[in-house]
């Protein structure tokens, strides 16, 4: 009962019923608040004010709120409502392992369901060429709007779901709901005109995944265990997108290329019932934000309110413009170091949105797979996945969490780079040049597999470093990292068959292509090295950085 409570459908009911149903403990009769004093933060001052601060300060209610003084904004009194003392468990820091892990597994299954979403019609894209009679570059269009579409996307909805009025979960169910409903015009596309929007609605609607679930993890999570959670929810957003052609493939041949969307609708709907009644809030403030409108309805103070309100309600719209808009594209394209690091990954965010046009060459073309076995050679990335997502979980235990316990700069996460970073281009090689009939079709899907274990290991030491070095900006510099993967990974495959087709030869359809895409990976290999010895120093000339 507790689950569905604080679900997306429990806030539903138990505001359409005016509080009487799913009531939470302080709406109950005879409810006894656990504390008496919830401290408020925005009232800590130096010691040598602490008597003139205390003079002025109201006398804490036994109802989990503080007196502060008269604000300067509202020029009225406003009572803050805090958590019920550091063991409140509507706090999702405090809630239990268990649920901890249910939420993240919940999380994990949206980004999934809604990320195959971008390569879920790629095996049917030869019927898409007959049905429409339009070119295979026309017909890797609608793909590439998905990813435009949740690059723009998450600039509105990451800082939405941090107004506390809204929170994470009035942004992930709305979305997906509408997500949901507009797979069946998408199936039902009478031309590649239609297709193109809709797959762009489609994406920007799925948006929210990419740009809250990994500050989702973060809200329920002491910091250092955050890395963790961000690193099996990042493990999911890589599988989405690989396991969209295995199933793809499937209906694609024993259908056509239209189930793939029926089969998309299927999978995130039923997503979506999950977690529309048991996905919790997990955003701290909008849970206080709640608590305090119930407050204000049981006790009639209209002066309740929560810090984070009184914040938001201070922001002007310019501000914000200023924040969400402006700021990402002038730290990405400004700031030497983070425009650096958004290349990077975007690039290998984008080789693997190539590699949905160059795995038909290689399996279809020249090793003659039927479309379900074509899909399944998509599995080598998963391997590959969750080899580096293990390596990497161990290496934040016995390596990140010391080295930076024990001091050391951001940089030094570039140590783990220095040997995962020259995998990409060896596997670029591998890849292409293996790629030919007289060799067995295991040896592309092995190289598929050994580049992701290199590159997520690399995207994750390059995030985890932006984040350490850009705090006060973090989420302009995230928005903007994501606005430069999409559209990077959104513009390679317009120009991915041509590259791989026209380059040839013909005994290795995809060599050279994959030898430019190698050369440009070897070209920033060298960029771990250089960050970690001149890292400090482009933050130290900066105005952004830490």
């Amino acid at each position: 009962m507790d689950i569905v409570r604080t679900s997306f459908f429990g806030e539903l009911v138990h505001f359409a019923s005016g509080g009487r149903l799913f009531q939470f403990p302080d709406q109950q009769p005879g409810f006894k608040f656990p504390i008496d004093e919830v401290h408020d933060p925005t009232l800590s001052t130096p010691e040598s004010e602490k008597d003139e601060k205390l003079s002025s300060k109201d006398e804490e209610s036994s109802t989990g709120t503080t007196r502060r003084p008269e604000d300067a904004e509202t020029g009225k009194d406003a009572t803050l409502v805090d958590w019920y003392g550091p063991d409140d468990p509507e706090n999702p820091q405090n809630w239990p392992f268990g649920r901890k892990i249910f939420v993240m597994t919940q999380l994990c299954l949206l980004t999934v369901a809604l990320y195959m979403g971008s390569s879920i019609y790629t095996p049917g894209v030869d019927q898409l060429v007959e049905d429409f009679h339009i070119s295979v570059t026309v017909a890797s269009i609608p793909l590439c709007v998905y990813v435009f579409g949740y690059g723009i996307g998450q600039m509105l909805f990451a800082p939405l779901s941090e107004v506390p009025a809204i929170g994470r979960n009035w942004v992930y169910l709305p979305t997906m709901f509408i997500f949901v409903i507009l797979q069946i015009p998408t199936a039902l596309s009478k031309n590649i005109g239609s297709l193109i929007a809709l797959r762009f609605i489609a994406g920007f609607f799925s948006s929210p995944a990419l740009s809250n679930g990994g500050a989702s993890m973060g809200d329920m999570m002491a910091p250092s265990f955050v890395p963790y959670g961000i690193a099996i929810w990042a493990g999911a957003a890589v599988c989405g997108p690989v396991l969209g052609p295995l199933l793809g493939g499937v209906f694609a041949q024993i259908k056509d290329w239209r189930w793939s969307f029926w089969c998309l609708m299927w999978i995130s709907g039923g997503a979506f019932i999950v977690l529309l009644f048991s996905l919790p809030e997990t955003f701290g403030p909008t849970v206080l934000s709640r608590r305090a409108r119930r407050l204000r309805k049981s006790t009639g103070n209209k002066e309740l309110t929560t810090k984070s309100e009184l914040e938001f309600a201070s922001v002007t719209t310019s501000v914000m413009i200023q924040d969400n808009l402006i700021r990402p594209f002038i730290i990405s394209f400004l700031e030497p170091g983070v425009l650096m690091l958004n290349i990077y990954t975007g690039f290998m965010y984008a080789v693997l949105y190539t590699w949905f046009e160059a795995f038909p060459i290689v399996f279809v073309g020249i090793h003659h797979f039927n479309l379900i076995q074509s899909g399944l050679s998509f599995c080598g990335l998963m391997v590959g996945c969750v080899i580096s997502c293990t390596i990497y979980l161990y290496l934040i235990g016995h390596k990140i969490i010391p080295w930076l316990m024990a001091g050391h700069r951001p940089e030094v996460l570039f140590q783990i780079a220095f040997f995962a970073a020259p995998i990409l281009p060896v596997a670029l090689i591998f890849f292409g040049w293996s790629s030919t009939s007289t060799v067995h079709w295991i040896a592309p899907i092995i190289a598929s597999g050994l580049f992701l274990v290199g590159g997520y290991i690399v995207f994750q030491v390059l995030f985890n470093y932006l984040g350490m070095s850009y705090p006060r900006y973090l989420a302009s510099v995230f928005a903007g990292n994501g606005l430069f993967r999409s559209a990077m990974a959104g513009a390679f495959p317009l120009f991915a068959r041509q590259l791989f087709v026209k380059l040839g030869p013909s005994k290795f359809p995809i060599g050279f292509g994959s030898t430019v895409l190698a050369g440009i990976a070897a070209l920033l290999v060298a960029l771990p090295f250089f960050f970690f010895r001149a890292g400090h120093l482009m933050r130290a000339r900066s105005k952004y950085a830490n």
